[in-house]
């Protein structure tokens, strides 16, 4: 993702330096995450004297990674691009071995997949005989997925963890995957509940290589490919949105405080030139 930043800088008014004081009367709950950026030792002192004011703009405001866009409106639109990639994997599942599938591929015609579905769905869940990487690695990984779309869309954990259960059991174990097989016990299982656990791992580790500019251990490409296999469904999300053309150009913005003490400047043939202090706000949009 290309990162820009729009700054503008507001001055707000010009005041004498100690007229600073009046900003400690600001609200303390204000909803603005904002932070002071000092530009010299005095400014920094006049910050410590008035660290009540400041208090609650001590910390770096997080660019925020939610839009106006709602909720339920960005779940609905990962939900139809996570739909979009279940097909694409029971594609690339029906042109494999049979062997690896565990697939009859001479049962799954388009006049008889209706029916199929409905006798797969009846006759499981069932104990499935597949191999134990399938089943203990894969599937997790798979509902880590569905979890840490949730999460990146602002659902809670336990919100994120109900998400990749129905994903994963509705879309894709008795949705999608019952076209061609029986539903399976350990999957039903194993899939929403060591995926969502998996999950939070996944997404505690993505927040803090994006905070880190994208790099691990140094490395921007090898920041950006874990990034891409913490976070493939999101990743892939992103392009299909892109393709739809209804990709939010937008991703995150923040807001910071900034004062500028009193001071002169000297200028050759002009002399001394004395400057205002002044107090603004710096925004940022991220691209």
């Amino acid at each position: 993702m290309l990162t820009g930043r729009l700054l503008l800088l507001l001055a707000l008014f010009c005041l004498p330096t100690l007229a600073l004081a009046n900003i400690s009367n600001a609200h303390p709950h204000t909803e603005t995450s904002a932070n002071l950026i000092c530009h010299s030792l005095a400014c920094q002192h006049l910050a410590q004297l008035y660290t009540p004011a400041f208090a609650a703009l001590q910390q770096e405001s997080e660019p925020s990674t939610q839009t106006e866009m709602s909720k339920s409106r960005r779940m609905i639109r990962e939900t139809r691009n996570i739909g979009i990639m279940s097909l694409g994997i029971m594609a690339v599942l029906f042109v494999m071995p049979e062997n690896i599938s565990k697939w009859d591929r001479s049962e799954m015609t388009f006049s008889n997949l209706g029916d199929k579905w409905i006798e797969n769905n009846k006759a499981g869940p069932v104990w499935d005989q597949d191999e134990w990487p399938v089943n203990y690695i894969g599937h997790p990984y798979f509902g880590a997925a569905y979890y840490v779309v949730a999460r990146n869309q602002g659902l809670t954990p336990l919100e994120s963890g109900a998400y990749s259960f129905a994903m994963s059991t509705f879309l894709w174990e008795m949705g999608i995957e019952a076209l061609a097989e029986i539903p399976s016990k350990q999957d039903l299982i194993v899939t929403p509940l060591i995926g969502s656990v998996v999950g939070e791992a996944f997404f505690t580790w993505e927040q803090r290589i994006k905070a880190n500019q994208n790099e691990l251990m140094g490395s921007r490409a090898l920041g950006n490919t874990t990034l891409f296999l913490l976070n493939p469904a999101g990743s892939l999300s992103a392009r299909i949105n892109r393709a739809f053309g209804d990709d939010e150009p937008v991703t995150g913005a923040y807001t910071q405080l900034v004062y500028s003490p009193a001071y002169q400047r000297f200028e050759p043939g002009s002399g001394y030139t004395a400057e205002p202090s002044w107090v603004g706000v710096k925004v940022g949009f991220l691209f």
